[in-house]
């Protein structure tokens, strides 16, 4: 049970942090969920992740904000941060945010799940 990847959500909207919490479990990973990005970066140091799916645009820090905030964290150089977005995202934008990827909104289940597991060894999920 403690051998599941740990994924951090992070998403202003409570509907999409229930649906991707339940998600998460159901596909043999271990969410964690934040709801800010103060929060966010509390929790993941706290609870260090496998990986983290970040909403773009959210009040206060935004997703921008909240990656550069890890990676500016030498504990959180190699760790996987995904952007949950409305809109698609140039390569150029993931760069500058710091970002290994973008997930859209409305996302696919399985290509989220795909994308999560190029990045974390969830073979046995």
């Amino acid at each position: 049970m403690g051998n599941k990847p740990t994924i951090l959500v992070v998403d202003d909207d409570p509907p999409i942090v229930t649906l991707m919490r339940a998600l998460l479990r159901e596909f043999g990973f271990d969410p964690l969920t934040a709801t800010s990005g103060a929060e966010a970066i509390e929790i993941a140091r706290a609870h260090p992740p496998a990986l983290v799916l970040l909403d773009k645009n959210m009040p206060g820090m935004n997703g921008a904000d909240v990656a550069r905030a890890l990676r500016a964290d030498p504990a959180f150089e190699g760790l996987p941060i995904l952007i949950l977005s409305g809109e698609p995202m140039s390569s150029a934008e993931l760069a500058e945010m710091r970002a290994d990827g973008a997930v859209m909104k409305p996302f696919d289940v399985t290509a989220l799940v795909e994308q999560i597991r190029k990045y974390v060894n969830a073979d046995g999920y």
